[in-house]
């Protein structure tokens, strides 16, 4: 009886990792902006990703994540404002306009084109500037074929849905000049 429930024991931990293996090959960017009218402040956010996206390009305050194999980027850019509400009221224009939730952040999103979607994420505010989070998912191949990609598709897998639930804000921070 022992022999069998140790048997059972050790078979239910390799099972209990193998299935927490999956999550152990994530990785992260992090983007930082600094507020261009008030040099003493930055913002800073982190984006999980997983492997099979690879992050192509990155600045302080922008990065691109590129899947080949599922044909998608991403690109992030961080900005500081005091005032988009002109972004906003175009967005609302447009036919594909609705609001949306990531990572507990409120925001937009549109098909800003045939090939490309754009997703406003408001992250914060502090005394006259906002903080916000852009980010433009489009086909991964530099070949669009509009008349044949399902952009819809594309912005809908589950890998682009987890890139956009992983943003993790970590606040506006204050430094002396």
């Amino acid at each position: 009886m022992k022999k069998i429930l140790s048997v059972l024991l050790t078979g239910i931990m390799i099972l209990s990792l193998a299935a927490c293996g999956g999550g152990n090959n994530a990785n992260t960017l992090t983007l930082t902006q600094i507020c261009d009218d008030d040099e003493t402040m930055s913002a800073t956010v982190t984006v999980g990703y997983q492997n099979g996206t690879t992050l192509s390009e990155t600045d302080t305050d922008e990065a691109e994540l590129i899947n080949e194999e599922k044909d998608f980027s991403v690109e992030f850019y961080l900005y500081f404002d005091n005032g988009l509400d002109y972004f906003v009221d175009d967005a609302k224009t447009q036919e594909t306009y609705k609001e949306v939730k990531y990572s507990g952040f409120d925001g937009y999103l549109y098909q800003c084109d045939d090939y490309e979607y754009e997703l406003c994420l408001y992250l914060d505010e502090k005394d006259d500037y906002d903080v916000y989070l852009f980010a433009y998912v489009a086909p991964g191949s530099d070949l669009i074929d509009t008349e044949t990609t399902n952009m819809e598709a594309i912005f809908n897998q589950a890998e682009v849905q987890d890139i956009l639930n992983s943003v993790k804000y970590k606040g506006i921070e204050n430094s002396s000049k």
